[in-house]
């Protein structure tokens, strides 16, 4: 995975020489590449060294304006990531758990079509478990060792990191993972499930991607 992050930043930086060389000046010639560019490095950039980190701030702070002639600052930032995390100065730890996650939820999924509603329910609320473990890392906020689906969202919550609504849908997938634990079987269905799944991809990409 981390040759194809490389191999990724490397693309990126030769782009952007390639956007400045056919250019004026300095300046770029087609603002659409280079947006296509910009846009390609903050996904990147928030992935491999998170939203927090001074790369991705600096990006977004030179998006806020997109001027042409801090080509070379766009080029800077992208390069200065891209070294870090070559050199290992950089926390991927959430971005491979994600994708640890995806695989989990495809398993998820498969149960489900094979009519395993209940192992499918626990198996997705395990991957929920674990993703507010790692929000509330990512957000210094410390925890038991053994915790709880409901106690970390309620940490979450009042540490502002999602809104109300998004917690209450949190308790709602909790119970259904409950319910399958237990055997509670008529609880909820397969459509209840289903539903499980789509939404814990969602708060993922939202929160931890």
């Amino acid at each position: 995975m981390k040759e194809k992050i490389l191999q990724k930043y490397t693309q990126l930086i030769k782009d952007m020489d390639s956007a400045i060389m056919n250019g004026q000046g300095g300046r770029w010639a087609d603002s659409a590449i280079v947006t296509r560019i910009v846009t390609e490095a903050q996904n990147l950039i928030r992935k491999t060294c998170g939203d927090d980190s001074d790369y991705y701030i600096n990006l977004k702070e030179l998006n806020r304006e997109f001027r042409a002639a801090d080509s070379k600052k766009y080029k800077g930032v992208i390069e200065a990531a891209y070294n870090d995390y070559r050199d290992g100065f950089t926390n991927i730890d959430l971005f491979i758990k994600a994708e640890i996650f995806e695989d989990f939820l495809s398993m998820s999924e498969y149960l489900l079509e094979q009519g395993y509603n209940a192992p499918a329910a626990s198996l997705a609320g395990g991957v929920l478990e674990d993703s507010l473990r790692k929000l509330c890392d990512k957000h210094g906020i410390l925890y038991p060792e053994k915790t709880k689906i409901n106690s970390l969202n309620t940490d979450l919550a009042k540490a502002g990191v999602y809104t109300a609504l998004v917690s209450k849908e949190i308790i709602a997938k909790s119970d259904i993972r409950n319910n399958a634990d237990h055997g509670k079987f008529k609880e909820f269905n397969e459509k209840d499930v289903k539903e499980m799944i789509e939404w814990i991809r969602r708060f993922i990409i939202d929160y931890l991607e």
